[in-house]
């Protein structure tokens, strides 16, 4: 968290001081995801969400495929997580390149992604453990 506040007081002599929550992003960069004998190898991702804060925290899902060019946005999910709640979302991913980007209100949220083949084994290659995802910059910054 940061403090802020103006640099010089209000009419009343008062300062104001506010509070502003720092955002927390990750990614996990451009999965290829080309067809292997006309079969994409990830047919879905499940991403695992664990909060080990002692409050509550909000988490942005953001999904992206690549479509010639052009990126595309097709995830976009904002909610919240109690203390020591877990979460597991799941997305469709036959795309042929792929990106998913996280944005949480606290650095104790814990995320991982796990590409699934259309039989619901786990395919490695496009697997993501928390240490593995590479942070954002926010965007405000």
């Amino acid at each position: 968290m940061t403090l802020t506040s103006p640099g010089v007081a209000n009419e009343n002599n008062e300062f104001h001081i506010s509070m502003k929550k720092s955002r927390i992003g990750y990614t996990t960069g451009l999965f290829e995801n080309t067809p292997i004998k006309g079969v994409m190898p990830t047919a879905s991702i499940a991403v695992l969400i664990v909060n080990h804060d002692i409050v509550g925290v909000t988490v942005q899902i953001l999904g992206y495929y690549l479509s010639g060019t052009t990126i595309v946005l097709y995830v976009s999910e904002l909610f919240s997580l109690d203390p020591g709640e877990v979460a597991t979302r799941n997305y469709y991913s036959q795309f042929n390149a792929f990106e998913f980007q996280f944005e949480t209100s606290s650095q104790v949220v814990e995320i991982s992604v796990w590409g699934k083949d259309s039989a619901g084994n786990l395919v490695a290659a496009h697997r993501v453990l928390p240490s593995e995802l590479k942070s954002l910059i926010p965007h405000w910054l």
